[in-house]
């Protein structure tokens, strides 16, 4: 995002294709980890040169959804947010 820190990204005002940093925020993991789930198939992503690796905002959501993740951490919340 330009023009925004990374650390005050949320589901709601993150761009629909996250780079590595993005989605390891709004995991709250480390790149390194986001690189480790990508590489075991883990998170679904896109490579676009050596350095160019995105992840579609929606498709995180919904692998996490799926695997119960993101269910379990924000039902206490009264939140969940929507897979687009």
């Amino acid at each position: 995002m330009v023009g925004t820190k990374t650390s005050n990204l949320s589901w709601e005002s993150a761009p629909d294709v996250l780079t590595v940093k993005e989605a390891a925020t709004l995991l709250r993991v480390s790149t390194g980890a986001v690189y480790a789930a990508i590489r075991l198939g883990l998170l679904p992503a896109a490579n676009f040169g050596k350095r160019q690796t995105r992840i579609a905002k929606h498709a995180l959501r919904e692998e996490l959804v799926k695997k119960g993740e993101l269910l379990g951490l924000t039902v206490a919340f009264g939140h969940i947010p929507e897979a687009n």
